[in-house]
């Protein structure tokens, strides 16, 4: 098996991005004060979690190099993971009294959508190290 170049480096920039995406605020008020972001308490803490989780599965992923098969199926779980990340962050805005959810998004919350399109770069790389690893194993 083989080290894949682009797609560590695509991996190590989904979990770069989702790490600072765990620290910078995700919601505002009409005050301007944030409502959730970064380590706080209670139910406002899920997204941080997850962000975190995603991260170092991202991370992870990277040295799972020798199972390309294993490293697809983590890549599809921090999607998914992801995506919950961003559901949860919707959840808790819906249930917000001074929230309205298009004004108080922050441009930090386009991090885990670039962070899900190097995944699935990554993704695509991984597919085509495996084509590539068929395509030898048959000439000899």
């Amino acid at each position: 098996m083989v080290i894949q170049r682009k797609q560590s480096l695509f991996l190590l920039l989904a979990a770069i991005l989702m790490g600072v995406f765990a620290f910078m605020p995700s919601l505002w008020d009409q005050n301007e004060k944030t409502i959730l972001g970064g380590y706080s308490e209670g139910i406002d803490m899920i997204p941080f979690v997850l962000s975190c989780l995603s991260a170092l599965l991202a991370f992870i992923t990277i040295f799972k190099f020798k199972s390309l098969k294993f490293q697809k199926t983590l890549c599809v779980v921090n999607i998914l993971l992801i995506i919950a990340t961003l559901a949860t962050i919707c959840c808790i805005a819906l249930f917000q009294k001074d929230c309205d959810i298009l004004e108080s998004i922050t441009y930090y919350n386009l991090l885990p959508v670039m962070a899900i399109v190097f995944l699935l770069l990554a993704h695509k790389g991984i597919t085509h190290d495996q084509r590539l690893l068929r395509g030898s194993s048959r000439i000899r």
